[in-house]
Formats: C-alpha cells, sequence, structure tokens
C-alpha cells in the first residue's frame, strides 16, 4: 500500500508524522480545501526528469515550479529539465497513485529539492502516495528525511 512506503521512509529516519486522512482529492489546492488548510500550509510533490534521471520537487500548493530555476540548481539544460509524463510515472512509480508520489519514500531514491518557502514553515502537509490520505510533518524533518537540498524553486510572481 502507498502510504507504508512513505511511512517506512519516516520511520527509518526517525521522523515524526501525523497521518491525515480526507476525501478524495486530485490536486494539492483541493487536498487543503479537504483539511480545512490555507494553500500555504500543504505542499506538492513534482517529478521532475533530468539527464541523470529523476527528482522530486517539494512546493507550495499555491505556487508554480520553475523549471528555470531547477536547471540552475541541477546544472541541467533547457532539454534536459522537464516534468515527468503521466506514462513515466505509472511505470516508474508504480508504489504510488498517480498524481500523489511523496518526497520520499518507494522503490526510487530520487534527489529531492524543497523549495526555500516550505523548508522555512514550522510544518507541512503532503500527499502520502494516495488521493485520500496526507501527512503533516515538521518541514526541518521532511528536508532531513529525504537529504534534500533546500533552493528556491519557484516561479517568481509578478
Amino acid at each position: 500500500m502507498a502510504i507504508e512506503d512513505l511511512t517506512r521512509a519516516l520511520d527509518e529516519a526517525g521522523a515524526a508524522y501525523d497521518l491525515l486522512p480526507h476525501a478524495h482529492t486530485e490536486s494539492a489546492l483541493a487536498e487543503a480545501e479537504a483539511l480545512g488548510l490555507g494553500p500555504d500550509d500543504v505542499a506538492k510533490t513534482l517529478v521532475v526528469k533530468t539527464a541523470e534521471g529523476y527528482l522530486r520537487a517539494v512546493l507550495p500548493a499555491s505556487r508554480r515550479l520553475d523549471e528555470r530555476k531547477v536547471r540552475d540548481v541541477t546544472g541541467g539544460s533547457k532539454k534536459d529539465v522537464h516534468l515527468a509524463g503521466e506514462d513515466d510515472l505509472r511505470r516508474d512509480y508504480p508504489d504510488f497513485e498517480l498524481g500523489a508520489v511523496p518526497p520520499v519514500g518507494g522503490a526510487r531514491r530520487d534527489e529531492v529539492i524543497v523549495d526555500s518557502r516550505v523548508a522555512a514553515r514550522e510544518t507541512v502537509v503532503l500527499e502520502a502516495g494516495s488521493h485520500e490520505q496526507s501527512v503533516r510533518i515538521a518541514a526541518a524533518d521532511l528536508v532531513r528525511a529525504a537529504g534534500a537540498e533546500v533552493a528556491d524553486i519557484c516561479e517568481d510572481e509578478d
């Protein structure tokens, strides 16, 4: 089961967390609404393809990923850094429901980049591998458990 892959990784890292069941949601913004939280309280994990493989990018639910900034962090080129497609996710992340890949867990050990806005929060809520469960975790524990790099990876707001 998807949630077990995430909780195992968090348990192995010694991270404290709370599981939050909720109605089925298809986006991080809908997840925030279902849990009665603001969009800044919830983060989404996007899977990004790079020349070296995949990385998981964690950013606030209300923000958009800036692929240029990810390229700057990873040293990749424009053609090498882009969001993974649904076929990639189905094939390479079978441990999780499509669109609900968490930052850690599963068979893959991807590089993780946590946006600085998420890392600066006390706690954050994330999809837990399914569209009906989330996990609340201290942002510092998330960064540590994922071995994540912290960087600004969101599009600038106008």
